[in-house]
């Protein structure tokens, strides 16, 4: 296995962690909400993850190879003319996350419950 896939599969496998933290936090967020009003949040497979709840819609993009992705929060359902706000994340090895919109990096699991409380907040 060659460097490069290697690190690739490092980056596929925090993609995995990193929508499953989301699903949790969604999980936990709704336990006290009828079925009728959960979030829903779809499984975050080939690298595109997408939450739903409270009016807003949170889509992120990643994408292995870079350790890399983007993140649009919208208005509803996705449309260019319903963007709120959008920037980018970036995975590193070590599982920190570097945010576009915070300075420093955070902690998968942190950083994980920040992309969760842009639907919720």
């Amino acid at each position: 296995m060659s460097v490069s896939s290697a690190k690739t599969r490092v980056f596929e496998e925090l993609w995995i962690s990193f929508a499953a933290l989301i699903h949790s936090y969604v999980a936990a967020h709704d336990l006290a909400k009828p079925i009728s009003d959960h979030a829903l949040v779809d499984e975050g497979e080939t690298g595109h993850l997408t939450l739903r709840g409270e009016g807003k819609t949170l889509g992120l993009e990643f994408d292995a190879v870079k350790g890399a992705g983007s993140w649009t929060v919208y208005e509803d359902d996705p449309g260019p003319d319903r963007v709120l706000e959008q920037g980018r994340f970036e995975i590193n090895e070590d599982s920190q996350v570097a945010l576009s919109d915070r300075l420093g990096k955070l902690e998968l699991e942190v950083a994980a419950e920040a992309f969760t409380a842009k639907v919720f907040d």
